[in-house]
């Protein structure tokens, strides 16, 4: 009895292999298009595959928005692309240094692909590739096969400006936000913005450890200076300046000012949490899981301010 249980634990022991993956592009405008990914947690089902991910056709190349959670995701994208244009995919932007912006760009590397990033991305992706893939092979199993770290070819500061052929691509930087190392890809002719993480719809933001509220709502006022018709959030459907604003920008300038009141009256952190009336955004996805780690969250970094 003991040979067939070994048998099946060796079975078990090897993935199987993960059916074909397809991505359905969304044309947002000629030439411009954006996968929307799933409003819910990083799980196998969903392939990591939670946040948005882009590509620019120009008549000299194609410039994608993030490379995905991994290579079966970037490799799924990449189809998705060929079914559109001829053009070679010459540049991939990733516009923070989380998992699933990035995590695909070997995958892009291998076919001749430059990959940029802001400098702090770029840092913060070396200093924490290892544990991000080592985490994705743990969720995606069979899915995460064959990705391996790829870092950032260029580094972009404030500003970096690419124009294949007719195209005007404009990489900016306007400050910490959601990470140190945000990017906007803003398209000025066409005034659509890819604002990464800096904009959600549909669902809760989240606010990290290295996350700075204050300066999120400060960045996302450059980017809505920028006058941008759509706007492509990092979470969440396109959608207009308005809506943006109000499922972004209005709830981290709403949970600043209760975390403020919370501190001048020297409630702990605890108490804090447990107060805040955060209903008014209970309408977006993800919001049990996320408002009281966002309180949390902020709390601390405006008490840290407070000193």
């Amino acid at each position: 009895m003991r040979a067939p249980a070994l048998l099946a634990g060796l079975f078990l022991a090897f993935p199987t292999q993960a059916a074909e993956l397809t991505l359905n592009p969304v044309k947002i405008a000629p030439d411009v298009y954006a996968v929307i990914g799933d409003l819910g947690p990083q799980t196998h089902e969903n392939d990591g595959l939670n946040n948005n991910l882009g590509f620019i056709v120009t008549d000299n190349g194609v410039l994608v928005i993030n490379s995905g959670p991994s290579a079966r995701v970037a490799k799924a994208l990449h189809a998705a692309i060929r079914k559109i244009t001829p053009q070679a995919v010459k540049w991939v932007v990733n516009v923070n240094s989380q998992n699933h912006q990035w995590l695909g760009n070997s995958y892009f590397k291998s076919i001749g692909a430059t990959i940029l990033a802001h400098r702090e991305a770029g840092r913060l992706m070396r200093e924490t590739g290892e544990t991000q893939v080592e985490a994705n092979r743990t969720l995606l199993r069979e899915k995460a096969v064959g990705t391996t770290l790829a870092y950032p070819d260029e580094a972009v500061d404030d500003k970096r400006e690419i124009r294949p052929g007719n195209t005007v691509v404009q990489l900016l930087h306007f400050g910490h936000a959601h990470t140190p190392g945000d990017l906007i890809v803003w398209l000025p002719r066409q005034r659509i913005i890819f604002s990464g993480d800096i904009v959600y719809t549909e669902r809760m933001l989240g606010v990290l450890s290295i996350s700075h509220s204050g300066n999120w709502v400060k960045v996302f006022d450059r980017l809505a200076q920028l006058g941008p018709k759509i706007i492509i959030p990092g979470h969440g459907h396109p959608a207009d300046p308005d809506r943006a604003r109000k499922e972004t920008r209005d709830y981290l300038v709403y949970l600043r000012e209760e975390i403020g009141k919370s501190l001048d009256r020297g409630d702990t952190l605890q108490d804090a949490v447990d107060k805040i009336d955060q209903s008014g955004f209970k309408h977006l996805a993800n919001f049990d899981q996320l408002a009281r780690r966002n309180a949390n969250q902020v709390y601390l970094e405006m008490e840290k301010e407070a000193f």
